[in-house]
């Protein structure tokens, strides 16, 4: 009887070891066809990247340029550099639709000049529309019942700024009201008072004009410069309103220039 259940156990043994090499065997197998599969999707994917890339410097300046995630602009009258904001650049490209491809521009000297962070340069004379690089460059005609409007555009994007307002240096004088109730702010106090005017983003003007509703203490900052003067308007603590003549833009702001004229200047 013990040499039956030794030749069992034998038996056993075996096919638990025939058993564990044919698992060991299979699951090297389906491992090293998953690493390849793997490493297949990784080369196309890089190959496809690599098309993309190829494709993308292929592609028109001017679709290059509307694909740019930062875009800057400034006009003659100014030595900022305006970033435009993205909800802004949306209305921009909505009016390269409009433009017509040409071969050159006849007399031009342009207004307005911008650049993007790919390095593609733009410039305008309100005539043509002019995209380039140090190897390339194009023209686009501006149709004539397009140019103020668009002009209009560039013009708010600039002046209704942030990086424009808080130009202090530029700043003549600076004066803050609530009501009939006005204070001056002194010249030695700009720096502190710019560094409270920070923003979140550009927005529409529904949330904000309800938010002024809504507040109890609301402040109005009068900037005046060389050839410029705008308005702020605060809309409760967590927006303001730039006004530049009849170009106007909203904000969603941090409470920090609200709570300055609030409580240091106003002291309510």
């Amino acid at each position: 009887m013990a040499v039956k259940k030794k030749s069992k156990l034998k038996k056993y043994i075996v096919l638990g070891l025939i058993v564990f090499f044919i698992v060991y065997i299979v699951s090297f197998f389906l491992v090293s066809k998953i690493f390849d599969s793997d490493r297949e999707d990784s080369i196309q994917k890089n190959k496809l990247t690599r098309e993309e890339n190829t494709s993308d410097n292929t592609l028109p300046l001017l679709s290059q340029l509307e694909s740019s995630k930062k875009i800057y602009i400034l006009d003659e009258k100014t030595d900022v550099n305006i970033k435009i904001e993205k909800d802004r650049w949306a209305d921009y490209k909505y009016y390269f639709n409009e433009f017509r491809k040409v071969r050159d521009a006849i007399s031009y000297k342009p207004r307005y000049s911008g650049y993007s962070s790919t390095g593609i340069k733009f410039s305008t004379d309100l005539n043509f529309l002019r995209v380039y690089t140090v190897e390339k460059d194009e023209y686009y005609k501006i149709p004539i019942d397009k140019k103020e409007e668009f002009e209009k555009i560039i013009k708010e994007s600039i002046y209704t700024s942030f990086d424009f307002v808080i130009d202090s240096e530029k700043w003549k004088s600076v004066h803050i009201s609530n009501g009939d109730n006005t204070k001056t702010l002194h010249r030695w106090k700009y720096n502190k008072f710019v560094n409270k005017m920070r923003y979140k983003r550009h927005v529409g003007k529904v949330q904000p004009e309800k938010s002024k509703e809504k507040s109890k203490y609301n402040y109005t900052v009068y900037i005046d410069e060389d050839g410029f003067s705008f308005r702020i308007d605060t809309m409760g603590p967590n927006y303001i309103k730039i006004k530049y003549g009849d170009y106007v833009a909203y904000y969603e702001v941090y409470t920090d220039m609200y709570n300055y004229i609030k409580n240091n200047i106003f002291k309510e």
